[in-house]
This record gives C-alpha cells, structure tokens and sequence, in this order.
C-alpha cells in the first residue's frame, strides 16, 4: 500500500502550515474550554430566574456530556470519511452557535436541546483537531504540538472563569454567552486558512485509484485485499485483531483514569476547602488558579518528555507521580497554607497526563480512522469519568468528603499497569 513516510510528511508540510494548523487547533480546544465551562459560572443565575431544582441544573450538565459522548463517535466517523477541516469547522460553528443562542432561551427544555448541541460540537472537536496536528507535524515534535492543542483548554477555562465578574453585574447572565459566539470567527478561519494533511489526502486518492481499479476489473489479489482494510467502517480498526483491541481497551482505561482523577478533584475539592477549612469564595478561586496554573505546567512538561524518553516513561512518571502526590497531599497535608499552594503539584499530576494522549492515540491507528480513535477512545474515558464526582459522593459516608476523594491514588497505579500491560512504546513512530 502506498503509505507516507515521515520524512515525506514533514518535508511536505511547509513551517506555516503547522504552525497555522497548531493555531487553529489549540483556538478551537480553548473555544470548547470556553463554552464548556460558561454554565458553570452562571448556573446559580439560571436555576433562580427558569425557577429550577438542583436536579434540573444537573441534566443540564448531563445533557452536555451525552452529547459530547455522541458528538465524539458521529464527528470523529465523519472526518475520517470525508475530511478534517470540513468537519472540524462545523463542530466548532455548532458548539458556538448553540452557545450563543441560550441568550435567547426562553424555557427549560430550549435549554437542554442547546447545552446538548454545544456538547456534541465540543465532544467532536477534540480528536480531530488532534488529528491534524499529529498528522502535520514531525515525529520529533509531534507530542510537544499536541500538548500545545492540551494547553488550549486550560486557557479557555481561564477565559470563562474570568467573564461572568466582568459581565453579569452589568449586563446580566444572558450576555455571557453571547461571547460563545466568537468561535464562530475560528470556524471560518479553520475552513478558509487550513487544508487538509498531505497523508489524509494520499490516502484519499489511493483509495480512489483501488476502486477505479475494482470498477474496471483490474485489481491485484493484494490490491484487493488492501481496499477490502480501507472500505472497512473506521470504528472496525479499532478492534482489527487482537493486539489492537487490547491496545483500545488499555487507552480507553487511561483516558477514563485520567479524566476520572480531574473531575473527581476538581469538583469535590472546593467543597471540602469551603467546608472543612473556612476557605472563602475568592480563597477558594485562589486555590482553582494556582491548581490551573499547575496544569499547564504539567501538560507543556509532558509533551517534552515524551518526546524525549518515550511516551510510556512519562506516562508513568506521573501516575507514580500522582500516586505519592496524591497520600502526601490528602492525608498529611492540614494546613490550609499547604493545601492553597500544594495545588499547584495536584494540578500538575491530575491533569497533566493531557498532553500525552493526541500523540500517542494518534501514533496506534493508521489514517483512515485517527479521528475516529482520537475521538472514540478518549471520548469514551471522559463520559465514563464524567459519572466520578457521583462515585464520590457516594462512597463520602458520614459527610466524609475528603477521605473518599483521597481513595484517588487508588486508580494511578491501576492506569499505570494497564499502560505496562496493554500500549505499546510508540515515540518516532512513522505515521501511516
């Protein structure tokens, strides 16, 4: 089969071209950060003016993360099939649009339908957008670009967590949303400015060539067999073989131990700061920015080291990482100083392992169906976790918040022996 080399691809692809492509890449992840989180900085607004229960404002949420999880699979078959830029245009002018349109919502169910909608654009943007920087850039640099596309979804949480102080007390809730309008300009600039990777497009044309072949009765036996791989549905090459499917299974766990430790922490940890050590609301802010100022240190470290030791090393620096950070910081650390600013390292751990996954979800599936597996797989980990502040919650008995939450470390080293188990070394793969 004619497969592109590596150094086909990286001479092929000219410096603004990947540099335009991680632009608009990391935008668009921080233009999902952005329309994610809104809600959660007005909700309170929401519930008292549509007059809500708790409940209610939960399958808000919920609503979100079931249409990130179908937005995932549908977007991800899609720019497999019929191309990235195209694709991942419309899933940031869909989450952007419905964004925008809450200003407009007069009832409950408006609600639900849009929040859906904007968790379909944002569960398909994700993989795609990784896609097409892995698919860009050269094996040498390509974990250090994807944690760059990582590093866009902090920003755009920044961005939300900042915009409702500046907005409601002058123009109320409706307008902060109008502001999830703005990525719509990225749409544009996605469709107009980038063009597909050259290995998609080889890809593409040979595929073209094998049915011209099979419509004219000219196929060889191995060229037969190679368009029967290529027609297959892209989801099917996730579990190709055996070896592949354990392959899925380990990163799908990652993904789910990964997501699980951030929403698990990020959640719960307010509460008990609130509760249990007086924190008040702008300590409380206070704690979120150092733990997010964490994170982005923690995803721009991992794409340097993976691209230096390996993606499988750096995956297990951290979950050893997380796992000692993870005692000391729940259990021995009592005072509130050291909670505030010992954030910092839980953020680095909790979330850093970001920057890992475009690259190395990338590097275990061929072309047609890299979407699909980005997409697929980490979109799954993510609807899987989004039910850990739930577990939580319910293994807290007696009020005991922050014993359940420190029963985390528990999971590090479960992903790090699915990791030694199940995912293969991947660093200087040659892309195919």
């Amino acid at each position: 089969m004619n497969v592109t080399t590596d150094v086909q691809q990286t001479t092929e692809e000219t410096k603004a071209k990947r540099y335009k492509t991680l632009f608009g890449s990391a935008l668009g992840y921080a233009a999902e950060g952005l329309d994610m989180l809104l809600l959660s900085f007005v909700l309170v607004y929401i519930l008292k003016e549509f007059h809500l229960s708790p409940v209610e404002g939960g399958n808000l949420t919920l609503a979100t993360t079931i249409g990130m999880l179908i937005g995932s699979y549908l977007f991800g078959f899609i720019a497999d099939l019929f191309g990235r830029i195209r694709t991942m245009a419309f899933t940031i002018l869909l989450f952007s649009l419905a964004t925008a349109l809450i200003y407009f919502a007069t009832d409950y169910w408006q609600l639900l339908i849009l929040r859906f909608l904007v968790g379909m654009g944002v569960g398909g943007e994700f993989g795609i957008g990784m896609a097409i920087v892995t698919e860009t850039w050269s094996k040498e640099m390509r974990a250090k670009a994807t944690s760059v596309v990582a590093l866009g979804w902090q920003f755009g949480v920044l961005i939300a967590s900042l915009l409702p102080a500046f907005i409601v007390p002058h123009f109320g809730w409706r307008a902060v949303f109008l502001f999830g309008l703005i990525p719509a300009l990225l749409a544009v600039y996605v469709r107009k400015s980038l063009s597909e990777p050259k290995i998609w497009e080889q890809k593409q044309r040979y595929k073209k060539e094998l049915l011209q072949k099979e419509a004219a009765g000219k196929l060889t036996t191995t060229e037969a067999e190679q368009l029967k791989h290529i027609k297959k549905f892209p989801l099917r090459k996730l579990f190709a073989n055996k070896k592949v499917t354990i392959t899925t299974i380990g990163l799908i766990i990652m993904s789910f131990i990964q997501n699980f430790g951030y929403y698990g922490i990020f959640t719960w940890m307010p509460t008990i700061l609130a509760n249990k050590y007086n924190y008040t609301l702008a300590k409380a802010s206070g704690w979120m920015f150092i733990s997010t100022i964490g994170m982005l240190i923690g995803i721009a470290i991992f794409g340097i080291l993976a691209d230096k030791i390996g993606r499988r090393k750096t995956f297990a620096i951290y979950y050893i990482g997380g796992t000692v950070y993870c005692l000391i910081y729940f259990f021995l650390f009592t005072d509130s100083t050291l909670l505030l600013w010992g954030s910092a390292l839980l953020g680095f751990f909790a979330n850093g392992m970001m920057g890992g996954f475009g690259a190395i979800l990338a590097e275990n599936y061929p072309a047609e169906a890299r979407s699909t597996a980005e997409n697929f797989i980490f979109g799954t980990g993510r609807g899987l976790a989004g039910f850990g502040p739930v577990i939580i919650g319910l293994l807290a008995t007696g009020g005991n918040l922050l014993g359940a939450l420190s029963l985390i470390f528990i999971i590090y080293p479960i992903g790090l022996i699915t990791m030694l188990l199940c995912v293969p070394e991947t660093k200087g793969k040659v892309l195919d």
